[in-house]
């Protein structure tokens, strides 16, 4: 189990990896990621855990990941999917001039979701199709373009299942808290490498510790704290990957206090010594 970095959104806004196969009888990933992911199945049977709430997931079904949204998929035969990723930000700008497409793409990436799973969306696997197609054909500066129309479409075809995936209009109006959790997450992306102060959040927030605490835990499942060290071991399964920085070096980098601190938590998180995590990958 690991944290996906595979995709960074500040280089590659938009992701697309089409018909991805996986053969094992058993599989499994526990992960997150900086960016939204639409995840839509063609063969795989199994389960999803998100907030600690298990969705079933079937050929047909479209999973849908939040920022920095941890999530465990076990499947159980061959998995085929398509996975669309992008960056919350480059597609709110996009989406400018569709006010109203906007607003709902804004609950799906901001509000805290009822559903991650969709079952029998299979009409959206056209749109998956005709994305990759379009991608080998037009010029890499147009690319962006078709990722936003098909993202576009997407979400217009989504929006008749609102109730399902979110809570209502009504309900939403009493999860200002959202708004709150939301801000949070944002803080701690510009200062998760600092050693964390709830006073020092709570001060640049202007809320008190008591409520962002609250309020965090009540719209994730997670403490912040926990979600601190979610994002600080993304950073170092990246720097693994990517660098040959030693485990104590990049464990003072990301934010841990020392090396044999980052290497327990590490290995409790993620099954896997930062030694063995770098050697498989």
């Amino acid at each position: 189990m690991k944290l996906s970095t595979s995709v960074d959104v500040t280089k590659e806004p938009f992701h697309l990896n089409h018909e991805k196969s996986s053969r094992n009888q058993n599989w499994e990933i526990y992960h997150a990621h900086s960016c939204m992911e639409f995840l839509y199945v063609y063969e795989g049977v199994g389960r999803v855990e998100v907030n600690k709430r298990w969705y079933t997931i079937e050929p047909g079904s479209l999973l849908i990941f939040q920022p920095f949204q941890l999530h465990r998929i076990q499947i159980q035969g061959p998995f085929v999917r398509s996975i669309l990723m992008f960056d919350p930000y480059r597609l709110d700008t996009a989406l400018r001039a569709f006010s109203g497409i906007r607003t709902w793409y804004n609950t799906l990436w901001k509000h805290a979701l009822t559903g991650h799973v969709i079952p029998q969306q299979q009409h959206l696997a056209k749109c998956y199709e005709h994305l990759h197609r379009k991608l080998s054909r037009v010029s890499t500066h147009k690319q962006q373009e078709e990722f936003v129309l098909c993202l576009l479409s997407m979400l217009q075809q989504l929006e008749p299942y609102e109730s399902e995936i979110c809570h209502t209009q009504k309900e939403r109006a009493k999860l200002s808290s959202n708004h709150t959790a939301g801000q949070i997450t944002e803080w701690i992306e510009k200062h998760y490498k600092d050693k964390f102060d709830l006073q020092r959040m709570s001060e640049d927030l202007h809320l008190s510790t008591f409520y962002l605490s609250h309020v965090f835990r009540q719209s994730t499942g997670r403490t912040i704290t926990e979600f601190i060290i979610s994002r600080r071991l993304k950073e170092a399964c990246l720097l693994l990957e990517t660098t040959s920085k030693s485990a104590s070096y990049i464990a003072q980098e990301v934010g841990f206090q020392n090396g044999s601190y980052f290497s327990r938590v590490f290995k409790n998180m993620l099954g896997t010594t930062p030694k063995s995590y770098r050697m498989q990958v």
